[in-house]
């Protein structure tokens, strides 16, 4: 199983959403995900079992997971796209 985390500066509607959208498109493409979310404010570190960080919003943090934007969230255009490319950084 692969872990996704979504790191907001957003409301914790739109993070939720963020987190709820990736993980329901991962599971219908057949994909094995955790996917949660967390306060772009309170991640200072990635934890080593995280396989990739959707990132809406400006990150304080660096990591060697990859880190997708995430900003097609706040506008609703191109949430596919952005699932797309979670799915290229987890293979």
């Amino acid at each position: 199983m692969k872990t996704i985390l979504v790191a907001a500066g957003t409301s914790d509607n739109k993070r939720n959403f963020a987190v709820n959208y990736i993980q329901d498109y991962l599971s219908q493409k057949g994909i094995d995900v955790n996917v949660y979310g967390k306060s772009i404010y309170e991640v200072e570190t990635v934890d080593p079992d995280v396989d990739a960080v959707v990132v809406i919003g400006q990150p304080k943090f660096t990591t060697e997971v990859p880190v997708i934007d995430g900003t097609p969230f706040i506008t609703k255009f191109g949430m596919e796209g952005c699932c797309d490319k979670v799915i290229e950084a987890l293979t």
